[in-house]
């Protein structure tokens, strides 16, 4: 498969990702769509949109529309959820269409230029996966640390701003 992608031209490579996209994309909005036209076969599938990351997308396509279907494509881990909520949500194709043509589009040309060089890469030299790896949960403990760190602070600080009765009725809780 590699040698057929890499001896395909830069449109060829760009077309075929976008058609793979287009084709993961319409599968996974129909599961959407049909999950939300009910049906005890599709309950697993609803009893998807409770996850953390789906909640995240319905907040985002609630918030941005159809915009969200492109620039969900432009993440990583949100794709999926993005997709499936406008299918559950009934977005008219009318919208849908373009702008998954659009995002599709974007995705495309991601993984057919620099998208599956790293792929690649990453296959031939695993020890780069162990170093993403590492990289990856020093980043999120990072994170986690930084949020609860300022959580904290603004407790302490909301505490310190109170009128002396709320102090007092806070503390004594």
């Amino acid at each position: 498969m590699k040698e057929w992608i890499d001896n395909l031209s830069l449109v060829g490579a760009v077309s075929f990702f976008w058609a793979v996209g287009i084709a993961r994309t319409s599968i996974v909005y129909s599961l959407g769509r049909l999950a939300a036209s009910g049906g005890q076969r599709w309950e697993r599938v609803r009893s998807v949109f409770k996850h953390p990351a789906y909640q995240r997308a319905q907040k985002l396509v609630n918030t941005w529309g159809v915009l969200a279907v492109p620039a969900c494509f432009l993440t990583v881990g949100l794709q999926t959820a993005v997709i499936m909520t406008t299918g559950f949500t009934k977005m008219p194709l009318v919208r849908w269409i373009p702008a998954m043509l659009a995002g599709t589009l974007i995705w495309g040309s991601i993984y057919g230029t620099v998208g599956m060089a790293v792929v690649w890469a990453w296959l031939e030299r695993p020890w780069i996966a162990a170093l993403l790896a590492v990289a990856a949960l020093i980043s999120v403990f990072l994170l986690v640390r930084r949020k609860h760190r300022r959580a904290s602070h603004l407790h302490t600080h909301s505490l310190h701003t109170l009128p002396a009765t709320t102090l007092r009725e806070k503390t004594h809780d």
